[in-house]
């Protein structure tokens, strides 16, 4: 995954990946997956979503403006938000699939929907925090109330103290790191 859509503290973000990837990856469904594969591996390389997928996009959120040529974007700047990422310019072949939620008003609809979504085009969840979910409202709706993001809006200064600077570090230097460079 070459890009990874940036996602304010309080919206959960799920990349959808395509489950048959994953299981050519794993034998059975992982629950978590290494930051390395989640960030660095092209999930939709060798397969692609049904087409006039982005239609149905168009009806869970309202499209919005893009700030990248190779993007397509819905919804509300730092709220329910999707992202399509292409790999070019014309918007032909898909690199990366992103929904977040907005947790300080969390829609359960909305959250039927993504899943609704990603069960169509065959996929499952991948969280922030790695985590493979399958398409089941109940189980994202889980997760979104066990996240960082759910703690932070309910409490933004332990949550922020509580954060694991480490982590953060490790990320941060993951994402700065030269991909080319790591091959030579």
């Amino acid at each position: 995954m070459a890009y990874t859509a940036p996602v304010a503290i309080w919206q959960f973000r799920v990349i959808l990946i395509p489950e048959q990837i994953l299981l050519s990856k794993y034998e059975v469904l992982p629950a978590a997956i290494p930051m390395e594969l989640a960030e660095d591996f092209a999930w939709w390389a060798d397969v692609q979503p049904a087409s006039g997928f982005e239609q149905q996009v168009g009806v869970i959120l309202p499209q919005m403006e893009s700030w990248s040529s190779s993007m397509r974007m819905w919804g509300l700047n730092n709220a329910d938000e999707a992202w399509v990422v292409y790999t070019d310019e014309d918007k032909k072949i898909v690199e990366e699939i992103t929904f977040h939620v907005d947790v300080s008003d969390v829609s359960p609809e909305y959250v039927r929907q993504i899943c609704v979504l990603a069960r169509e085009l065959g996929c499952v969840l991948l969280t922030r925090e790695y985590e493979i979910l399958v398409p089941d409202e109940g189980m994202v709706l889980a997760s979104i109330n066990n996240s960082t993001a759910k703690r932070f809006v309910n409490d933004p200064i332990a949550t922020l103290k509580s954060l694991d600077q480490s982590e953060i570090r490790k990320r941060l230097e993951h994402f700065m790191n030269d991909p080319e460079d790591s091959q030579e």
